[in-house]
């Protein structure tokens, strides 16, 4: 039997129904949203978990252009044996997408704007003929990218000209609404962006008289600019919530995907890379990487590879003690509890809590349990890395934020700390640290280069237990690493802070206080029989190693 083409890039419903692509029913959230009935719903999830895919589909089924042929699309879904397929074909729509917004200036994405205005237009320019001259005029400044364009006005002008034109009210989607906000914040002109962004969304869906409703996808529900406020039937679905569950493929989804192009037996292992998301009360998996997957027959990082993850490695970089605290926690395989904030306040990301509400709203961390203060009645939640795929992100950002990129480096540098090869790889770290570490970054407190250390070490959590600032022997050590593997070194780091006169003495004795408060007798007690004891001292751009085995 001839198998289901696989939709690897794909995101045009039409496109994979006509092709006979392989698709996960998702239909049902059309009859969700048709009994809910909100204004304007704003539906936050993680990247490529279904969202444009679930707009396209939408945009297909409400459509009043090319009602008859689009109604086929949907003859062997779930919707189409409801009462809702009454409401199909019966409205306008306007469907953009600002998923591909990400310059590096406000010149740039205005200009992009103007250009994914004039091409909405362009496709609406069968309405002209019913428009009076003035509407013409700026249905044409719009089309023609004028200096004179209302672009700010510009959706609601449109809903307004299609309306007139059909007499129905119009349908408005608007995919990955976010997207030029985090840029913008990323690259500097966040002020310039919210400014147009907030005018542009709040003309088309705050009392636009034309709407009949609307719906928004995203990662983040930005707040605090005000974009939502005054309207009064706002809708807001969070992964932290139990409506508008059509993102992600269920474990039932995924078994018969498995099952359909023969790979049944790759369950376990599909289980552990890409399983682990909750919505709400579903447990889900990420379905880009699903389907790259079963593509190729081999479990990688595929979804952590679609993005630059610059929010992420902006908090990952503030070397926070907190936050590396509880990574060390996470990397282990054990959970946190943390208060997240279902809205994200950019001018807040300097405070390093925002970071567990980015990375969950994000697909970094996923959560398991929810609880409320009996005192406060705050919400808080318990969070952890949900597979395997994530986990191999973060270790590859904590590689490339604390060496600069030079993966293939690092990675022989930690094999060599890893085998004992002691000269090899101290030689190796100054290497990397002169390069890595710059003297606006590094300053006389022990606490960053702690930090800068444990960012590196972490990335080892597959291979040892890593712990730091623990009380064993007559004192409290640094940072430990003990082997997983008994029959391997373990490794016990302790640091100090001098001047570049002081350095090399500093780094003996840090040597010398491992073995005078016994340290290592935690990790002996444990069956540990081979320990690797460095002593670092810094000063700036400059370190001195000292070294032993026992």
């Amino acid at each position: 039997m001839v198998k289901k083409n696989l939709p690897v890039g794909i995101d045009d419903f039409k496109e994979i129904i006509e092709n006979n692509c392989y698709f996960a029913d998702k239909s049902l959230l059309i009859d969700e949203l048709l009994s809910k009935r909100s204004k304007v719903t704003l539906l936050p999830r993680p990247r490529r978990f279904g969202k444009t895919l679930n707009m396209s589909m939408l945009n297909y089924f409400f459509n009043i252009e090319d009602k008859n042929s689009n109604r086929k699309l949907f003859e062997e879904l779930a919707i189409f044996n409801t009462d809702k397929m009454i409401y199909q074909g019966e409205h306008p729509v306007i469907y953009i997408t600002l998923k591909d917004i990400k310059v590096g200036s406000w010149v740039e994405c205005f200009k992009a704007l103007k250009h994914l205005l004039s091409d909405l237009f362009q496709s609406k320019i069968y309405i002209r003929e019913s428009l009076n001259e003035i509407q013409t005029q700026n249905f044409n400044d719009v089309l023609m990218k004028s200096e004179n364009a209302d672009y700010s006005n510009a959706l609601k002008d449109l809903s307004g000209y299609l309306e007139n034109h059909y007499k129905k009210k119009v349908i408005i989607l608007i995919d990955e609404y976010d997207t030029p906000l985090v840029t913008a914040h990323s690259e500097g002109y966040y002020k310039e962006a919210i400014f147009f962004f907030r005018n542009f969304l709040s003309a088309a869906l705050k009392g636009n008289p034309y709407l009949e409703l609307a719906v928004l996808t995203g990662i983040l529900r930005v707040t605090k600019e005000s974009i939502f406020s005054g309207l009064n039937n706002l809708a807001v679905s969070t992964i932290l919530d139990n409506e508008f569950n059509h993102f992600g493929l269920t474990e039932e989804e995924v078994e018969e995907l498995l099952k359909y192009y023969g790979l049944e037996y790759e369950l376990e292992d599909v289980k552990k890379w890409y399983n682990g998301y909750r919505f709400g009360k579903e447990l889900v998996y990420n379905p880009w990487s699903l389907i790259n997957f079963v593509s190729k027959n081999e479990l990688n990082p595929y979804w952590v590879n679609t993005s630059d993850n610059s929010l992420i490695r902006e908090l990952l970089g503030k070397n926070d003690s907190k936050v590396f605290e509880e990574l060390e926690l996470i990397f282990k395989g054990e959970i946190i509890w943390e208060s997240i904030s279902e809205n994200i306040i950019f001018d807040d990301l300097n405070n390093i809590n925002t970071i567990w509400s980015l990375m969950l709203f994000s697909g970094y961390l996923t959560y398991e349990k929810m609880k409320v203060s009996s005192i406060t009645g705050l919400k808080s939640y318990s969070l952890r890395i949900p597979n395997r795929e994530i986990k191999s992100f973060f270790r590859q950002s904590f590689i490339e934020t604390y060496t600069k990129g030079d993966v293939y480096f690092y990675g022989t540098m930690m094999e060599d700390l890893f085998l004992g090869n002691l000269d090899s790889f101290v030689d190796k770290f100054k290497k990397m640290y002169l390069s890595a570490v710059s003297y606006h970054d590094a300053g006389d407190s022990e606490k960053y280069y702690h930090h800068f250390m444990l960012g590196l070490l972490l990335t080892l959590g597959d291979k040892y237990v890593i712990t730091s600032n623990r009380e064993s022997g007559y004192g409290r050590y640094d940072i430990a690493l003990e082997p997983k593997d008994k029959r391997n070194y373990g490794l016990i780091f302790e640091f100090k802070v001098g001047n570049e006169n002081s350095i090399e003495e500093k780094a003996k004795e840090a040597l010398a206080q491992i073995d005078e408060k016994r340290y290592d007798i935690s990790m002996k007690n444990n069956g540990v029989s081979k320990i690797i004891k460095i002593g670092m001292a810094f000063s700036g751009k400059d370190v001195a190693i000292e070294s032993e085995v026992n």
